[in-house]
């Protein structure tokens, strides 16, 4: 019985999408910018838990994605309060159903011709899919649940035009797990960073960059709190020449102190690269790395490394047609009290068609792939997507 008043609403859901697409938002006039965008998506995908394969099940998720910006531009500065929420329903796993909400307001100051000031405080719910952490798939919950408060202040002093650019930040995050008795994950986060941009050519710059970053776990066992204090250091060089190359490739070192002595202190080499290359005017590659460390979901259990590569390929086939290419690899290894070491594939096919000068659809084809030394960990998942996209406003 309550399959079948599942589906009675995610049959209606359907039903009411071409009055989401087809409808334009009325927009706010005058000083005040407001360009609301509406997403929506049918995605079939199976493997929904990302389970082993005896235990791959197959499901049906509607997906509405609404994002309302509103910008106030006042002289030289602006505020800008900004919404983005996504509403999955799925036909069967109905254990599975979200509401994910993101509620930002920035204010940048423009101080002067060299001093600028932005000041950015949210609200974030969300949650876990079983593929974004160390852990292995739940076959009977729902996916882990948590909220965020967070605030972040950047001072700027120069510009990229400059002989040199000094950039301060300061991060704070409180981070609460709201299901499945994670609250031993609860905790408080604040980062302070300082960067050095020097430019040796035009279009070139080094930078320099220090950051010292204090992790607090709120609810943890104190025998097995895994509690640290992270610094990084890390140089590098970004050009840009005009629009058909940028490239940023910073290398440092990264150290983790953790306040219990269970856990063995790390210190690794870390890479960063990000860059775009367009050779011609209807095609853009981008390709990226990092290697970092990523906070564990396992309970007792210290942060791990990651390293990520991925590239993705975009070609206007006509000036209203994109064919879209994105591939993902992951590896992953924790070495203290749950030793795992794992490597992850995503691969993405996409085709974009803009129907209309305010309309956009697409078709998606996903892949992704855990291979890991525990059985239990590994998956393999296939999912179709079909969305519109609209965007209103002036």
């Amino acid at each position: 019985m309550i399959h079948r008043q599942t589906n009675g609403h995610l049959i209606k859901l359907i039903g009411l999408l071409p009055l989401f697409v087809m409808h334009p938002v009325l927009a706010i006039t005058g000083s005040t910018g407001f360009q609301p965008q509406l997403a929506t998506q049918l995605q079939y995908e199976d493997n929904v838990r990302r389970a082993p394969a005896q235990n791959e099940q197959s499901d049906l998720l509607l997906l509405i994605k609404p994002t309302l910006p509103l910008l106030w531009g006042f002289g030289k500065h602006s505020l800008d309060l900004t919404y983005k929420g996504a509403y999955g329903q799925y036909q069967d796993q109905n254990i599975l159903n979200y509401n994910d909400h993101r509620l930002t307001t920035k204010l940048l100051l423009d101080h002067s011709i060299r001093l600028n000031s932005e000041y950015e405080m949210g609200q974030i719910r969300d949650h876990y899919t079983p593929d974004d952490n160390n852990v292995a798939a739940n076959l009977t919950t729902t996916t882990n649940r948590w909220r965020e408060n967070y605030a972040k202040i950047t001072l700027s002093y120069g510009n990229p035009s400059n002989r040199g650019q000094l950039i301060t930040k300061l991060n704070h995050k409180q981070r609460r797990y709201t299901n499945n008795n994670q609250q031993f994950l609860d905790l408080d986060s604040t980062t302070i960073t300082g960067m050095f941009y020097y430019r040796v050519a035009p279009k070139t710059r080094i930078p320099f960059e220090l950051s010292t970053t204090n992790i607090d776990y709120q609810n943890a066992n104190p025998t097995v709190d895994p509690s640290s204090n992270e610094q990084r250091f890390l140089t590098g060089i970004t050009w840009d020449i005009s629009t058909i190359s940028t490239a940023l490739f910073q290398i440092g070192a990264l150290n983790r102190n953790y306040d219990n002595n269970l856990y063995k202190d790390t210190s690794i080499l870390m890479l960063r690269l990000d860059g775009t290359w367009k050779p011609n005017s209807y095609t853009n590659i981008t390709i990226g790395a990092i290697r970092d460390t990523q906070e564990s979901l396992q309970v007792n259990s210290r942060a791990y490394i990651q390293n990520h590569i991925h590239t993705e390929i975009t070609h206007m086939a006509t000036p209203r047609m994109a064919f879209i290419v994105g591939a993902l690899y992951t590896s992953a290894k924790t070495d203290d009290l749950n030793s795992i070491s794992e490597n992850r594939l995503n691969l993405r096919l996409q085709t974009q068609y803009s129907l209309l000068p305010w309309l956009r659809l697409s078709a998606t084809y996903n892949h992704t792939a855990r291979d890991s030394d525990l059985n239990s960990f590994d998956f393999t998942s296939n999912a179709i997507m079909f969305g519109a996209q609209a965007q209103f406003g002036n």
